[in-house]
């Protein structure tokens, strides 16, 4: 795994693991992590398999059966380099390609000034009320359930997290957050915008607006995981393409 990809990785890895951890929903076996909330379908994720298991494990095969039995969620998540070394298992225990994410990064000391229009601003998450909001955009923003009390557990531990939501013309419309890793290093996560309010520059300035948070931290080195619509966005902002992560999943019968 070169540098730059484990970096990245890391960030959205112990995000993942600090959030099943807050949220109690963290679920940690010998070659794996994962997190599997009841009444949310963020951050349900299998991840952090060792970097040094041996190829012809069957670990991917205990995996599928797990899923098959309900008791992990249907989603493994592995950078582009454990992907291509384990192609071959991971079809053989039944898993296809569901989604990928782009890894990028961008050192932040060299960011100029960027102005932000006054018909954009943004509020910091605090209290039950603001973090169902946040939750509510989000699910709307990606398609999937994001429960508030888990955002209300995350915008509580402000030494490692910062949340915020857009306002367009004084509108709630999008949302964003900040995670300062253990390394150090600030990982940009569930940036989001309501349907209605798509081309309208809100992820653009709300990745600015998080970009300067890190900044105001001291944080310098900054990284995110993109959507294909998405990547066009931070390339604009200076953002250095890295490897993509992918998600599996199995074809489970209803």
């Amino acid at each position: 795994m070169i540098q730059d990809e484990k970096i990245v990785i890391d960030n959205l890895f112990e995000f993942w693991d600090f959030t099943g951890n807050l949220s109690k929903t963290i679920l940690s076996a010998e070659d794996f992590k994962a997190v599997y909330p009841k009444n949310s379908d963020w951050p349900k994720r299998i991840f952090s398999l060792k970097n040094d298991m041996d190829p012809k494990t069957d670990v991917f095969e205990k995996i599928s059966a797990q899923i098959g039995n309900g008791s992990l969620p249907n989603m493994l998540t592995l950078t582009e380099s454990m992907s291509n070394l384990y192609q071959e298992d991971l079809s053989e225990a039944g898993f296809i390609p569901k989604m990928k994410q782009r890894g990028m990064r961008i050192d932040l000391s060299g960011l100029g000034f960027i102005e932000q229009p006054s018909e954009y601003k943004f509020k910091t998450v605090s209290g039950a009320a603001e973090a169902d909001l946040f939750a509510s955009i989000a699910s709307a923003s990606f398609k999937y359930q994001v429960d508030g009390r888990i955002i209300e557990l995350l915008s509580a531990n402000d030494h490692s997290i910062r949340l915020f939501i857009g306002y367009f013309n004084e509108t709630p419309a999008a949302c964003g957050l900040v995670f300062y890793d253990r390394y150090g290093n600030a990982g940009l996560h569930m940036i989001g915008t309501l349907p209605e309010f798509r081309g309208k520059g809100l992820a653009y300035y709300m990745t600015v607006h998080l970009m300067t948070a890190c900044i105001e931290d001291g944080r310098m080195t900054c990284v995110l995981h993109a959507s294909e619509a998405g990547e066009k966005v931070y390339l604009k902002l200076g953002f250095i393409p890295v490897k993509q992560i992918i998600g599996y999943s199995l074809p489970l019968l209803n």
